[in-house]
């Protein structure tokens, strides 16, 4: 009975897996687009999953996993397979990242450029971290300093 559970308990895409990761050396040696393509493929339940958690926030669910797909492209791009790593564990974060940057570029009414808006999001952090540093609210100067920004 024990020997049943482990083999119930192994997972039952590892022969996806194998192939994911024989394609993923392939792909890092050949650059080949027909081997990217197909990466994609494989891959493609792990962005719609992804985007699904991202609907219902004012853009269509297309979208969001066009957005989602070009993470994955660039998961697929900086990969390397020599680390061990599972790729899905390294691509998540990363079409999460686009999706996040996608709905932070369509949510300012006036085009900031991104790199203003990165910098609001981390002078917000500085803030809140000095404040409780601090017990007050921190000065211009203070997060400026903390950030190594210049007011202007």
């Amino acid at each position: 009975m024990a020997t049943e559970r482990r083999t119930l308990a192994k997972p039952a895409s590892t022969p996806q897996r194998e192939l994911v990761r024989g394609l993923l050396r392939e792909y890092r040696e050949t650059r080949d687009p027909a081997v990217r393509e197909r990466l994609v493929e494989l891959n493609s339940d792990l962005v719609h999953y992804i985007a699904r958690r991202f609907a219902n926030r004012g853009e269509p669910l297309e979208d969001i996993e066009q957005v989602g797909f070009l993470g994955l492209i660039h998961a697929i791009e900086r990969f390397d397979p020599s680390l061990e790593n599972e790729f899905s564990t390294f691509a998540t974060p990363t079409i999460m990242g686009e999706i996040r940057r996608y709905f932070r570029d369509r949510s300012w009414a006036v085009r900031v450029p991104r790199r203003l808006q990165e910098n609001l999001l981390r002078i917000r952090n500085a803030e809140q971290e000095l404040q409780s540093l601090l017990g007050r609210a921190p000065t211009i100067s203070e997060i400026g300093a903390r950030l190594e920004l210049e007011p202007s």
